[in-house]
């Protein structure tokens, strides 16, 4: 049986079955015209696959940034074809959730001229999830905050002190669990008796970029109206 044949067989393009072909995951013998492979190791790896047991094919991407901008580019175009095509490539061999944490990085630039406003955007303690505060940074990164983005599960102390010393006057606690959406209301209490005028906010799961948009937005008009008052 031809390469091409197999690749048909078991449901995927040729180009995916000749990276089987060159990983080992399936059997081949190299002819005048193409890759000969038996009727048996396509029946097997086929049965692999529906078992979920197949390996992925070593997809290796050597530039994240030149992926998501063409990725960007094709949902800002409407070329739904084209951004489908780019994200089901990727994700033949990365992990979902390593795939949208490398599009998103690769797209999130501090913004340019002056900024809306500084902000901190970490997880409440114990939370391992890194990916909902990427997205609230690239949210907030897009609508002009100068952010400075942390790691997952930082200590309660190092958020207070980065927050004085960047001046921050927004920290935003993003969670994907419900466990760690009760910890970061309880971090935001604490964050907020460190500073004076400081906004805190506590991310649910199922919480928008719109709605955390619209809040940084109004903690920026808060503020101004309190410094006015003062005033």
């Amino acid at each position: 049986m031809q390469l091409r044949d197999a690749a048909e067989m078991l449901g995927v393009h040729y180009q995916t079955a000749y990276a089987w072909v060159r990983q080992g995951v399936l059997p081949a013998r190299k002819t005048g015209r193409g890759y000969d492979v038996s009727e048996g190791d396509v029946s097997a790896l086929a049965a692999r696959r529906a078992s979920g047991t197949a390996p992925r094919p070593d997809i290796r991407v050597r530039d994240w940034a030149a992926q998501a901008d063409r990725l960007h580019a094709a949902i800002m175009a409407g070329d739904e074809t084209t951004a489908r095509h780019v994200f089901a490539r990727l994700a033949r061999g990365v992990p979902l959730t390593d795939l949208c944490e490398r599009l998103i990085a690769a797209r999130t630039h501090q913004p340019q001229g002056r900024p809306r406003g500084i902000a901190v955007v970490t997880t409440p303690p114990g939370e391992r999830h890194g990916l909902p505060a990427l997205m609230a940074t690239a949210c907030l990164r897009e609508d002009r905050w100068l952010v400075h983005h942390l790691a997952a599960d930082v200590p309660v102390a190092e958020v207070t002190g980065l927050v004085k010393e960047a001046g921050a006057s927004l920290v935003v606690l993003s969670s994907a669990t419900a466990e760690a959406a009760q910890r970061a209301a309880a971090e935001a209490d604490e964050i907020t008796r460190s500073a004076a005028g400081l906004r805190v906010l506590a991310g649910q799961p199922g919480d928008t970029l719109d709605q955390l948009r619209l809040l940084a937005r109004a903690s920026v008009a808060r503020a101004g109206s309190e410094l006015g008052a003062e005033g």
